[in-house]
């Protein structure tokens, strides 16, 4: 089982309130909601700077697959997707 960490953090009303009503929509608790677009907006800045890092030259297309949590094959349809050229 993994191992969990509590977080507590003030936001605004508005943004509670659409919280809210995105988990209602979507039949989640707002907690496994909030989580879900923890996880998303994580992976999203992995892929993003694992892409930067890459079209810097700083790492290899394999490396930024690995560090984006991707196979190769998902990093090259993500790297096609942007008009970035595979070296």
């Amino acid at each position: 089982m993994a191992r969990t960490v509590q977080i507590n953090l003030r936001i605004e009303t508005q943004v509670a309130h659409e919280l809210e009503r995105i988990a209602e929509a979507e039949a989640l608790r707002r907690t496994d909601l909030i989580r879900k677009y923890l996880i998303e907006g994580i992976r999203r800045w992995k892929l993003e700077q694992a892409i930067t890092r890459y079209q810097r030259g700083e790492i290899t297309l394999e490396r930024a697959a690995v560090d984006a949590g991707l196979s190769l094959y998902e990093m090259m349809d993500q790297l096609r997707r942007r008009g970035i050229a595979l070296d």
